[in-house]
Order: C-alpha cells, then sequence, then structure tokens
C-alpha cells in the first residue's frame, strides 16, 4: 500500500513540475519596456514617441522589449508567447509589432501581426533589421540601432498602412487622461494649494508620477516576422 501512494504522489509531482517551473513572459506596460537595463531613459523616451505617432497616426501598435536572456525558451517561442500574451495589435485587425533584443545571446527577434504582414514580410523584415539595427548593435549602440528601426518600419507602416487612425479621448496627447478627470484634478490640486499654502507642489511630482500604462488591443500573430544574430 505504502509504494502504491509513493507511485502516486510521484506521478502528481511529475505532472505538477512542469507546471510549478512554467515560464512568465513580461507584461508590456509601455511602448519600450527594457529589463536589460541597455537604453538610456532619454532613448526610451524617444522611441516610445515614435511608436506613439504612429499608432495615433493609424492605430498600429508598436512594443520594444529588451531583455537578457530568454531561457528557457529559445527567442521565437519568447517573442510570439509575449506577443499574444500582451495582445499586441488592435482586436479584429491584428496590427501589433513586437521588436525583441536578447543582450546575452546577441540576438533579435520581429514579430509581426497577421494585419501587418502584407507591409512586413519575412524579407523585408530582415532586409530593414540587417541595414538599421544590426550596424548599430555590433558597436553597443543600442538605443540608436532601435530608435532607426523603429522610425524607418514605423514610415512603412505610415506609408503603406490603409487603417482610420484611432480616436484620442485625451486633450493632452501625452497624459492618459480625459477631459473631466483633468478637470477634477485641477479642482483638488486648486483646494491642495490653499490648504498646504502652495507646498503641494512640492509633492505633485511624486503624486502624479509618469502616468498610465499602454492598453494594448488584443491582436494576434502568426509567427511572422524575422530574426537573426548581431555577433
Amino acid at each position: 500500500m505504502a509504494r502504491w501512494a509513493a507511485a502516486a504522489v510521484l506521478t502528481v509531482l511529475v505532472i505538477l513540475s512542469p507546471l510549478a517551473h512554467a515560464q512568465e513572459f513580461p507584461e508590456l506596460e509601455d511602448y519600450v519596456t527594457d529589463l536589460a537595463h541597455a537604453l538610456y531613459d532619454f532613448e526610451e523616451e524617444d522611441i516610445g514617441n515614435l511608436c506613439d505617432t504612429v499608432y495615433w497616426d493609424c492605430g498600429a501598435e508598436i512594443a520594444v522589449l529588451v531583455v537578457n536572456t530568454t531561457y528557457p525558451s529559445d527567442i521565437n517561442t519568447y517573442a510570439t508567447r509575449t506577443f499574444q500574451e500582451n495582445g499586441l495589435g488592435q482586436e479584429g485587425k491584428d496590427n501589433g509589432l513586437l521588436i525583441l533584443v536578447v543582450t546575452d545571446t546577441a540576438e533579435w527577434r520581429v514579430e509581426v501581426g497577421y494585419g501587418l504582414e502584407a507591409i512586413l514580410p519575412d524579407a523585408r523584415v530582415a532586409n530593414f533589421t540587417e541595414t538599421y539595427l544590426v550596424p548599430c548593435m555590433e558597436d553597443d549602440l543600442y538605443g540608436t540601432g532601435i530608435y532607426d528601426l523603429v522610425n524607418n518600419m514605423g514610415d512603412a507602416i505610415l506609408e503603406e498602412y490603409d487603417n482610420e487612425a484611432p480616436k484620442n479621448p485625451h486633450p493632452i496627447p501625452f497624459v492618459p487622461l480625459t477631459f473631466w478627470q483633468l478637470v477634477i484634478i485641477v479642482i483638488i490640486i486648486a483646494f491642495l494649494t490653499v490648504i498646504t499654502r502652495g507646498r503641494i507642489f512640492f509633492f505633485l511630482p511624486y503624486i502624479i508620477g509618469r502616468g498610465g500604462g499602454k492598453n494594448w488591443g488584443g491582436g494576434r500573430t502568426g509567427g511572422g516576422g524575422a530574426g537573426g544574430r548581431w555577433k
């Protein structure tokens, strides 16, 4: 009886072991997610502004992810799963694009959503990357390479992607608040200014912070795109 019990416990452990060690994929809360700390703050901001311009002009969603390693997954699986779990691109239009850079293994991967595959077929993605990303990566200029790649791929999308731009509900594009939310905040700040005799402005940067994260649309990918190394 004891042997049967031990065998049952061992079987359960074998079944649950892969679940216990299941890999978690990054949650992309903004256009640029640098988990490898390879980019300067101003580079993240500049790249993010390019992605934001593409989104508000045509609706396509570009995300950049920089990591040290994709272990235990290979880069292709890592890119596809990250794309899918975050739902890059608008639902029903699948117009998402993920640029993944892995520093430890000197690898790159561009994952393209269904809706952009006509504009960015595998061969064209590879050409863009070999032209703009790889030469900079070879000189450890991560920010420059990613910026140039996003800029040129973004231009191609803007010129060739026929889609209606989404309506921006935010009166100030870089502040993720509606008109009435802004009005309420202004009233609250004015009230606190009187109560604190102006000292509220000292704490205001800490209260406001950087703002809300990116809400992706729920798009899909079929594994289109390209990948490679720069060393």
